[in-house]
């Protein structure tokens, strides 16, 4: 199947999503419009045209994250106390195409966008906060480091990010 990335629209059909996670599904049917116009998160959705039923769909916000409180080391935080980044806030993938690869593509989508964002507005690093132990795996499996004072809080520079996409 060839999927479409691209910014969440109203014309999209969000109520056939189900992802086996109920807080990302209702998520999606309830919240990603409004965090989308409201600004508070942009939300991007992948759907397979002509249809217009989502079945991945990720949203990005920016965020800063506290060295200490974190327990983030001193080399992956610049020196810095107070680290600006971009929180990977939801990554969903469809049950129908779970176990296909997809996963891995939706995360560099969203990374290629986050790593393009940082070019104009800054931000040092791309943090996630894992829905369960599995999921930090997955991201663990892709570069991301866990923090130690959060157990599923994970962490990448942006310039590794950058430095993969260009290797």
């Amino acid at each position: 199947m060839r999927f479409e990335s691209g910014e969440l629209q109203s014309s999209h059909v969000l109520t056939e999503f189900d992802c086996t996670q109920r807080s990302l599904n209702d998520w999606l049917t309830t919240s990603a419009h409004r965090a989308n116009t409201s600004g508070t998160a942009k939300v991007y959705v992948w759907t397979a045209p002509p249809s217009a039923t989502v079945h991945a769909y990720f949203a990005i916000c920016p965020t800063e994250v506290v060295r200490e409180q974190d327990g983030i080391s001193r080399s992956m935080s610049g020196g810095h106390s107070r680290i600006p980044g971009f929180l990977l806030a939801r990554l969903a993938l469809d049950r129908s195409i779970h176990g296909a690869g997809y996963g891995g593509q939706l995360l560099l989508d969203a990374i290629e966008r986050i790593v393009a964002a940082s070019a104009i507005s800054g931000g040092r690093l791309i943090v996630v906060d894992a829905i369960d132990d599995e999921a930090a795996r997955f991201y663990e499996r892709f570069g991301f480091i866990r923090v130690t004072h959060r157990p599923r809080r994970l962490v990448m520079k942006v310039a590794t990010a950058a430095a993969a996409l260009h290797t």
